[in-house]
This record gives C-alpha cells, structure tokens and sequence, in this order.
C-alpha cells in the first residue's frame, strides 16, 4: 500500500485520558463568557432565595445550569419552553392531588401514566422538550405528595416549587440577554470565519513550501466532512432576533454552502500526494490568500460593502488551487446575492406539524416510554419499601438519562455519574473545609462563585462532556444549600451516589434486555445507508457533458450523504461505549465497523472532490474511449458499495463483483491522457473502495 493511500487511511483516533482531558477542558471562543453569565446567575440566585427564603435553592440553580445556552436565541426558546412547560405541570399537579392525596392506589399509576406520557411525547412531540418537562415535573410532584402531612401544605409546596423553578430561569433569560450576550450572528460569523482560517492557513504553509499534499490532518478531515446543520440552525436563531439577516437568507445560506466547499477544496489541497507548485500556481496562492484575507474582514458586517470582482482570479493550473478559487468566487458570489437582486427571496413555508411524521406508526416510541416508565417505577418502589426517600435520584436518573439507544444511555449515564461525584467530591470538601468557618451571606456568595465557576466552565465545554456541568451543580447546590443556615450532613452525598447508581443499573438491565435498541444496530443501518447513496452519486456524470440536471442532483446528494456520515460518526462514538456493556452478537466486530467508518468518511471526501467544478471539466475534456471505461468503472465502484452495504446491514457474504477488470481497463484507456487530474482522483478512490472492501 503506497503513501498516497495511507494519507487517507485515517484511524479513529483515541487519545489517552490525559490527552483527551486536556482537550475538553482548552479554551475556544465562547466559552468564558457563557462561564461568566453562569457565574453571575448563580450568585444572584443564592443572593434571592436566601434572602426571600425561597425553598428548593439546589433545584434553582440546577435550572440555571440547565437553561443556559451556547447563545441568548437558544437560551430564551429553551427558557420560554421550561416555564410553559413547568406552569401547566404545576396546574396538571394541582388538580391531580384532588384525587391522589392519601390515595396511594390511584397516586402510583397515575404517576406511571405521567411518566409515560412525558417520555413518549419527548420522542413524538415536534417540542419534544416541552412534552417530557410536563410529564416528568408531574410525576416528581406525585411522589412528593406522600411526605406532606395535609393538603394545605402539600398545595404551599407544590407553589413554591413552581416558583423555585420559574424565577432562576426568568433571571437565566434576563442575564444571557444583558451580560457579554452571546448573539447567534455573531456565533454564526465565528464558526465561518474558523472555516476560513483553515484555509488561509492551508494557504500560508503552501507558500511557504512551494509545494501541495502531503499532508495527514485529521482535525481537517472531520471538519470538512461534518456539514453544515449546525451552521444553518444558528442562522435560522440569528434571524429571528435580526429582520436584514432574515433579508439575506438566500444569500446567507449560499455562503454557508461555499464555506463547506472550501473546507473540501482544502482538504483534497493538503490530503493529495506532496508536489512542488509552479511560480504561476504560486502567484495564484498569494492572490488567493489575499482574496479569502478581505472576505474575513468583510463577513461580520450585517450590510458588507461588497461588489463583485471586476476581472476574475487568474486561474490557476493545479486543479485543486483551481477549485479554492472556484470556492472562493462562491464565497464572495453569497456575500453579495443580496445586493444584485432585486426582490427579497421567497422561502416556501412548510405546513407546521405538531407530531414527528412516524409518531403514531413506529412502535418504537410506545416501546421507549414503556421501557422508561418501567425502570423509573421499579426505582421508586425499591426506595419506597425501603423507606429510604434520599434515593429518588434513581427516579431522576431513569428519567434524565434515557435516549435513542443503549449506547447513548449509557453515555449519558457515565456522564452523569461522574458530575455527580464531582459535585459531590466538591461539596463534601466545602462541608468539610469552608461551612464551619462561614458567618455571614457574603462568605456563602463567594463559596458559590468559586464551584459555579468550576463547573461552569465544564458545562460551557464540548457536547461530550458538557452533560457533566448541570449535574455536578445539582449534586454541589444539595450539598451546600441544605437550608437557610449552615448545615454538615455528608448523607445527602452517599444518598444522592446511591441512587444515581440505582437508576443506573435498573435503566441498563431494562434497555439491555426489553426491546433492545443498540446503537450498533443503527450504525449498520445508516452506514449501509450511506454507503448506497455513495454508489448513487457515484454514477454520475452518465454522459459526455455534465447537465444542469445531473449538478443539481450532485448538489441534493451530496447534502444526504453529508448527514447521513455526520450521524454514522456519532453513533460510531456511542458504538465504542456500548460495547464495553453490551457483548456484539451482530457478526461484525466492533474494530471492523470503526474502521469502515473511518474509511468511508475519507470516501467521502473523494467523492465530494471528484463532483467539484473542476472534476467534471476534467471529465468533460477527457476522450469519449476514456469517458467509457470510466463510466464502466464507476458502475462497478456503485455495484460495490451496494453490495458492501448489504453485507453490512445483513451480514452474511460480500458479493463478487467485476472491479478489478474494469479499472485495468480503465487504466489502459487513460495511458495517453495528459494535463488532466481526474484519474489521478480516480485511482484514489478506487484504491480507497479496496480499503472498504
């Protein structure tokens, strides 16, 4: 195997914990501010609810935690949601205590019911959030009623519950909307402008050299094959708040396209074989560099003063500096879209569903609630015949933690685990240490600040570890708010582990064994996925000169695959983790579909390069002879990822198929072809197959 291929043939990389750790817990933009904002909430939230005596201070600033978004858009839907969805709980509670007070018959399956309710909405419900909120705070409320000796202070604690809640969350809302706000425009421009940096440095080290390729750059790869969703979500929050941007969606949107164009042109730039570049191709670089340096400076404006390029780039003659051009023209093309045209854009509106298309049809949801019911309630009896109410955090575990899959339950569990010992390992040493030497609120206030900070910055972190935050807050608030006055009582730690651990283990026997949902299973089924559209796109172009019909089919797929590879490499994640508890009995092992993974993103990204601009006007100058065995050639690689895909998603034997004959076929026809880079491409991603295969 030669080193053009293993430039490609990237591994999953897996840090060790050290490593891994000092990378979650680095710095990026963004992240000390939203600390900032957790801070200062927290704090006056402790400030509030000592001074008013308002009940249930560890669940306030849990919510706090919990509220608080990557930017103040997200925040207020998330907040608004949070106390809608806890004002009809309170109501539905009320009314629902009329018949379960000193009923215990009734209060047990109706607390079922509400679980039920909560976690089969959360799947079905367009809000899914809303749905399970409603569900969940009925159901704690139940199992509240049986400690309160009557009805009215059972009615006095249920009220102050809802305000406990509503009122760190309002505050939440008002703080993430004054203080260093995190504006989803400006989020928005940051995660583009990162996208162009790539490049400019990817630009730099070429001028530097004098040379392209050569180099292996995972970071590059998962950047350029992750899409661009999350990108578009924070666009549709930036113009909710900002009616030019909403103007400017069309423009907008095509610039978020050309950006993951870059990225790619990028990557096939630094991922080819090392070769030196011409003193043109050089020049070329350098006006590059300039060009993508101005759209930098230009694209945080809401209005940039931006007109087309008189004269076009020189165009360069190495294919892939010729497609950062193409790239860049794009780029720039999106900026100014909204300028040249003279009527706003026209966005079709969808009808608004209430429920998910499948709600009703896929037995899965009703198999979800009924498995999560069932854990949480076996939960509650053990800790109710046990008469041990401290360990109704196994009720909350059941519920919080469960998602699509095993894997991902698990994932989630660990993660809770671990915040809640860390919250706990903190408020055992704040106990221990700072609460026999504290007099005065001002003492507390600063206790409060240094643990929020702590564990705000965890929470302000990546998607994989930022679960941890809301749950350590929660185990350090219980610690160290057991009252209106200092208190050292070490069982609210051992109670909350306890039960936490419970709710663990009964979730992990219940999804294990009740309708198993692996995450292995699903990553079967959406890799095969993505390796059939791989085949689709594969075929095209299907004659001489490619047609605006066949680019807008590139275009549409190569959004599918983009998706479909974003959530084969999560739950590739979730596989790792599951199958450190669940044995594999698929047939496949785990290592085997890991790497298929890896392999299949870097097909990908040849994909994405041989459907460039350039690549099809390399193939549209290429000889009709060429052009044949070519078309031959990818009809086989499309016969072979179908049958690859079938292997996958239902085992058994790989199908023989006629590869080998037609790339030496291919070969022969491309012996005379000169100055044209497709079948150096072409020999890349038929030796990328093989990897596959």
């Amino acid at each position: 195997m030669n080193a053009v291929i293993d430039a490609l043939r990237l591994p999953r990389y897996r840090p060790n914990w050290l490593t891994w750790l000092r990378r979650e817990m680095a710095p990026f933009p963004g992240r000390d501010t939203m600390t900032i904002r957790l801070v200062v909430t927290i704090v006056l939230v402790c400030i509030i609810s000592m001074t008013l005596q308002v009940p249930q201070l560890g669940f306030s600033a849990f919510f706090v935690f919990f509220v608080t978004k990557e930017n103040r858009v997200f925040t207020l839907v998330t907040g608004v949601i949070m106390i809608v969805a806890a004002t009809i709980a309170t109501a539905v509670s009320l009314i629902l205590f009329h018949y379960t007070f000193d009923y215990p018959e009734l209060r047990v399956p109706c607390m079922a019911g509400l679980i039920f309710v909560g976690m089969f909405l959360s799947r079905v419900f367009v809000i899914g959030p809303l749905g399970f909120v409603i569900g969940f705070v009925a159901a704690l409320s139940q199992t509240q009623s049986e400690r309160a000796p009557d009805t009215d202070h059972l009615v006095r604690s249920q009220l102050w519950l809802w305000v406990s809640l509503v009122y760190p969350i309002a505050l939440t809302i008002l703080i993430n909307q004054i203080l260093l706000p995190a504006d989803p425009w400006a989020v928005l421009v940051r995660a583009l402008t990162q996208r162009l940096n790539t490049t400019t440095a990817a630009l730099e080290r070429v001028i530097k050299d004098r040379s392209v390729g050569g180099q292996t750059n995972p970071a590059l790869l998962e950047l350029a094959t992750r899409g661009s969703s999350p990108l578009l979500g924070l666009l549709n929050f930036a113009e909710s708040k900002d009616p030019e941007l909403k103007r400017r969606h069309t423009s907008l949107v095509a610039a978020i396209a050309a950006s993951e164009h870059l990225l790619h042109a990028t990557a096939a730039l630094e991922l080819r074989q090392a070769q030196p570049l011409a003193a043109e191709d050089l020049q070329c670089a350098k006006s590059l560099l300039a060009e993508i340096t101005e759209l930098k400076t230009i694209l945080p404006a809401h209005n940039p003063n931006l007109q087309p390029r008189k004269s076009p780039l020189h165009k360069a003659v190495f294919p892939q500096l010729r497609e950062l051009q193409f790239a860049a023209e794009s780029f720039r093309d999106g900026l100014i879209r909204y300028i040249t045209e003279d009527a706003h854009p026209v966005i079709s509106k969808e009808k608004k569903r209430l429920f998910i298309a499948d709600a009703f049809t896929n037995p899965s949801h009703l198999r979800f609630a009924l498995k999560v019911t069932a854990s949480a309630m076996i939960c509650y009896l053990i800790y109710s015949g046990l008469d041990w109410p401290g360990l109704n955090t196994a009720f909350l575990t059941c519920c919080f933690i469960a998602l699509e899959n095993t894997g991902a339950t698990i994932r989630r569990g660990w993660l809770r685990l671990i915040g809640c010992a860390l919250g706990g390992t903190l408020g055992y040493l704040a106990i221990f240490f700072c609460l026999p030497h504290m007099e005065s609120i001002t003492s507390l206030v600063l206790l409060t600040a240094a643990g929020a900070a702590i564990i705000g910055w965890i929470a302000a972190g990546t998607d994989r570890i930022s679960y941890i935050g809301p749950q350590a807050a929660f185990a350090f608030f219980l610690c160290i708010f057991q009252g209106f006055e200092p208190t050292v009582n070490f069982a609210v730690i051992r109670d909350r582990l306890a039960g936490i651990f419970l709710g663990i283990i009964a979730s992990s026997i219940i999804l294990r064994y009740v309708w198993p949902e692996h995450a292995i299973g699903s990553l079967r089924t959406t890799l095969a996925r993505l390796l059939r559209n791989l085949g689709q796109i594969m075929i095209i172009p299907k004659t001489s000169t490619v047609s605006e019909t066949e680019k807008a089919d590139i275009k549409k797929m190569r959004g599918i695959i983009t998706t479909d590879l974003d959530s084969t490499l999560r739950l590739s994640e979730l596989v790792g983790i599951e199958n450190i508890i669940v044995r594999n009995e698929s047939g496949i092992s785990v290592s085997t579909l890991e790497q298929t993974t890896a392999n299949t993103q870097a097909l990908c990204l040849m994909t994405a390069a041989l459907m460039s601009k350039t690549k099809l006007e390399e193939w549209e100058r290429l000889e009709a002879a060429a052009q044949q065995t070519e078309t031959a050639l990818r009809s086989n690689v499309s016969e072979h990822l179908q049958h690859l895909a079938a292997f996958i998603e239902t085992g058994g034997s790989l199908k023989p198929d006629n590869l080998e004959p037609a790339f030496a076929d291919w070969n022969q026809s491309i012996v005379q072809v000169k100055d044209n880079d497709r079948p150096r491409l072409m020999r890349r991603v038929v030796d990328q197959i093989r990897l596959l295969g």
